[in-house]
């Protein structure tokens, strides 16, 4: 049961993550893209934004039932609180045929996350 409670920090990080991977890898397009490192980059940001897409929605539904009331709404109000900063982001820089187009990930898995996270109103009864 442990490992469940890492699902969603793992998916976030790696949601948060594959931004960041992708400005670096816009960063040294503009220099040699020969290197093994622009290589690999290049091919881990997307599977790093749509994996942690994934496991932190997974995670927030897996959050929901074992946190307590408290826990849950507090990284709900986390959750929309990254979303709205990466909405507001994607919106002011306006270009979403470079790299900032990854704010979008973010956006939505903060959105659905922190829906599922407050939908919780009470405790639920450890059956």
């Amino acid at each position: 049961m442990r490992a469940l409670g890492v699902v969603f920090p793992i998916g976030a990080t790696l949601t948060v993550g594959g931004v960041f991977l992708y400005a670096l890898v816009e960063h040294l397009s503009f220099g040699s893209t020969e290197g093994w490192g622009y290589s690999i980059l290049s091919k881990s940001f997307l599977p790093a934004l749509v994996l942690g897409t994934v496991l932190a929605i997974v995670g927030s539904f897996i959050g929901r039932k074992r946190l307590a009331v408290t826990q849950s709404k507090t990284r709900g109000i986390l959750c929309w609180t990254v979303s709205g900063i990466s909405f507001l982001l994607l919106v002011t820089t306006g270009n979403v045929h470079g790299w900032t187009f990854a704010f979008i990930f973010p956006a939505f898995v903060g959105f659905i996350a922190g829906a599922v996270l407050l939908s919780k109103f009470t405790p639920q009864p450890i059956a």
